[in-house]
């Protein structure tokens, strides 16, 4: 059963949740039309310049909420899809902050070649919580749901968001807290190193 009406979900946090493979599917069980912000931003002039250190596009997000404002008028059924998409989305949007532990953020994201600097950037946002309370401060808890991916299916993770969507389950905040899990303490050594590279 599809949740009735108009509906704008934000899928958000840190690059390596897997936030295009879970927005993709949920979009298409909704039957949603499907944002990748980065794609968009890049395809209607909102890029304002390449970060060739970090290896990414440096968004006007100003321009960007404009954009998304206008099109979004009038949708009926969109998920946005974007480390930046709790910025843009509008007041009243469902946002869901996907969490990955961060040691395992840290493989995926050296798997993919990104730069020391890079993987110890969104490892320590992960780490901190930062997606999620840049969501939380935007939206309020009422509107936002954590969802921890570790460990678990892109159609694991969507049957839950799908659940919150059509409130069968209350959303959540605050369930994942990295620092206290062993393995923070490594990680925060690592990241120390990083940082004095």
């Amino acid at each position: 059963m599809k949740p009735p009406g108009r509906l704008i979900v934000a899928v958000t946090g840190s690059p390596g949740v897997g936030k295009t493979t879970i927005a993709r599917l949920l979009a298409e069980r909704l039957g949603a039309l499907h944002i990748d912000l980065s794609s968009f931003a890049v395809e209607r002039g909102l890029a304002e310049e390449w970060d060739g250190g970090r290896g990414t596009a440096i968004v006007d997000l100003e321009a960007l909420r404009g954009e998304m404002a206008r099109m979004l008028e009038g949708a009926g059924r969109v998920v946005v899809e974007g480390h930046y998409a709790h910025d843009v989305a509008p007041r009243g949007s469902w946002v869901f902050v996907l969490r990955r532990a961060p040691w395992r953020l840290r493989e995926e994201l050296e798997g993919r070649g990104y730069r020391a600097e890079k993987v110890g950037e969104n490892v320590e946002a992960e780490l901190l919580d930062v997606c999620l309370s840049e969501a939380l401060e935007l939206h309020g808890a009422e509107r936002v749901h954590e969802v921890d991916t570790t460990d678990r299916t892109p159609l694991e993770v969507v049957e839950e968001m799908e659940e919150v969507l059509r409130g069968e389950c209350p959303n959540r905040v605050g369930v994942v807290d990295w620092l206290d899990m062993p393995q923070a303490r490594e990680l925060m050594e690592w990241l120390e190193d990083v940082s004095h590279r």
